[in-house]
């Protein structure tokens, strides 16, 4: 297909980068446009106010998204104003020709004309929101750590979050569990610390089922949560929040979660409009009077069979292949399909071990929905990197309740609570110089019941499988293959001292089922050996995964095994 067209993109978002790719691999010439020069991932930006991830987790290069597409380009710049009819794009670097023009510029808090909620209230839509969140929730917890006035100290451990969807159930859950790590050393102050969620609707979640919404606010109950029902925010203050039924919450701290709008990328008075100031879209998702402009995304107002799409990632996703697509068929001459979406679902995560998860029929509470919704946003999540450091971060979170909760220092993306890549090891370690090979000669030790183990199976592969299968346990020779994959890899791991806490993690979580299933010395005595054997292996893990690999590794000079 001839590249001669010239296809803008206004958006990194999810809906953005998909069409990008889309078009690029038709070989059409692509150029995208954002203010960043990363791509967030926003569904996990809450974790990052919490302090379970660092913000460099949650962000992707653009440039690095489109490496492998030569057609496609990408630009650093602000659209400030857009020409429909002379086909020009406005920007702070200078004017942009287009065929084609895709507007996928996202969301915006929307503070619902409640006075003083945009000026006194902390949304969360952007990277910086994350940042600035986390500073402030750090900055309370340490100011009531010294604080001696009962009014003041209740208003810094008053935490209010206003909105019940997905972002206010997952802030929620997640800002419980970091006051219950701030505060760990501090019970009084964990006794007089209030979340207080409030919701303007009869129910959490009501874009699920209601037994999956009376399961949320139940464990969010469990967690401390306090829940105010069909209740509206009147206005919010520094230190007030006001409701409209007359009550006064005193607090500093107000988070706002209760929807967003559309952030359109110019002036939308000649485009139509609908509620929240979304662009209406005709059916194939172009703009009525524009056969070449397409909005996609949040910043857009679809409807299908009488019923407006809520706005979530899939389908931004499949907007951005959809538009693409359409764009190829004018090319080619033909007419653009209108748009199909396929309802793969929803999820939200309320806390550690806890989430849930509908899909038509199917509906996962607790355990089962948190795996689920944990694997879906590491699918999503650009970046093999990222997919590790993340999953990492949730795994020592799950077993050691670890959070990263040191202040971010600007600029960033820089920390300078890390030590830098370039320090010699004597000032990150301060033992002397034969005492740093200790922790080498420990993880060497430890590595060698695994690789024996590992290679032992492969030698006696069939007899080990026929062990799996006497036990009952489904596809057996797939278990001992992953189980050989995981001991090869933590082991080899523990040894070079690269990725040790990944690989210590995933020693444990072969080592802790292993454990339960063939040494369990309850249904057999004669296993108390090994099980105690095994326990203490898990617990020699646990300090590896704490405390990281030690000067001499791989991992010297990396900031992520020296956090």
């Amino acid at each position: 297909m001839s590249g001669s067209h010239q296809v803008v993109i206004v958006g990194a978002g999810f809906s953005g980068i998909t069409a990008s790719q889309v078009l690029a691999r038709a070989g059409i010439n692509v150029l995208l446009i954002d203010r960043n020069s990363y791509h967030t991932f926003i569904p996990l930006l809450y974790q990052v106010a919490t302090g379970l991830l660092q913000p460099q987790q949650v962000i992707y290069p653009v440039g690095r998204v489109l490496k492998n597409y030569p057609q496609a380009r990408f630009l650093q710049a602000e659209v400030n104003d857009i020409d429909f009819e002379r086909q020009i794009a406005y920007t702070n670097t200078g004017e942009i020709d287009y065929d084609f023009l895709i507007l996928a510029t996202g969301s915006q808090p929307q503070f619902s004309e409640v006075p003083g909620a945009s000026e006194h209230s902390k949304p969360l839509v952007f990277l910086s929101d994350a940042i600035k969140l986390r500073q402030h929730l750090l900055t309370c917890i340490e100011q009531a750590k010294q604080e001696l006035i009962p009014e003041q100290l209740q208003s810094l451990l008053t935490f209010v979050i206003v909105g019940g969807g997905p972002t206010g159930v997952e802030i929620a859950g997640g800002l419980s569990e970091l006051l219950q790590t701030l505060l760990a050393d501090y019970p009084k102050l964990r006794q007089q610390s209030e979340v207080i969620l409030l919701q303007s609707r009869d129910r959490l979640l009501v874009n699920f089922p209601e037994i999956l919404s009376t399961y949320t606010a139940r464990h969010l109950h469990r967690k401390g949560v306090k829940l105010q029902f069909s209740t509206r925010v009147k206005r919010v203050s520094p230190e007030v929040v006001e409701l409209e039924d007359g009550r006064m919450i005193s607090t500093v701290t107000t988070i706002w979660t209760a929807g967003v709008e559309a952030n359109p990328a110019t002036d939308t008075t000649d485009l139509p409009t609908a509620r929240k100031g979304k662009i209406v879209v005709q059916s194939t998702l172009k703009i009525p009077n524009y056969a070449n402009v397409y909005a996609i995304g949040d910043v857009a107002y679809v409807k299908l069979r009488d019923e407006v799409l809520a706005g979530v990632a899939p389908e931004a996703l499949q907007q951005g292949e959809a538009a693409a697509h359409n764009i190829l068929k004018q090319i080619r001459g033909e007419s653009p399909q209108p748009f199909q979406y396929i309802d793969k679902g929803r999820a939200a995560i309320i806390g550690r071990n806890s989430g849930v998860v509908s899909k038509d029929e199917l509906q996962l509470k607790g355990i089962s929905g948190w795996l689920i919704w944990l694997g879906i946003h590491l699918y999503y999540l650009p970046g093999g990197r990222n997919r590790l450091n993340v999953a990492y971060s949730w795994i020592c979170d799950c077993l050691l309740h670890s959070r990263f909760v040191k202040p971010i220092t600007p600029p960033y993306p820089e920390f300078k609570s890390f030590p830098s890549a370039s320090q010699p090891i004597s000032t990150v370690s301060r033992g002397s110089k034969p005492m740093k090979y200790i922790p080498l000669i420990g993880r060497s030790f430890l590595s060698t019941i695994f690789l024996y183990s590992a290679i032992s199976k492969i030698f006696s592969f069939a007899a080990t499988q026929q062990m799996i299968a006497e036990r009952g346990l489904p596809f057996p020779a797939l278990m001992l293959l992953g189980n050989i994959i995981f001991q090869l890899v933590g082991g080899i791991s523990l040894i070079l001292g690269y990725k040790t806490r990944i690989g210590a993690c995933l020693l444990i979580a072969f080592l802790i089922p292993t454990t339960l299933v063939f040494h369990n010395f309850l249904a057999d005595p004669t296993e108390t050996t090994a099980f105690l054997k095994n326990l203490g292996l898990i617990g020699a893990l646990l300090m590896v995964s704490y405390f990281g690999a030690g000067p001499v590794s791989l991992d010297t000079g990396n900031h992520f095994d020296q956090v």
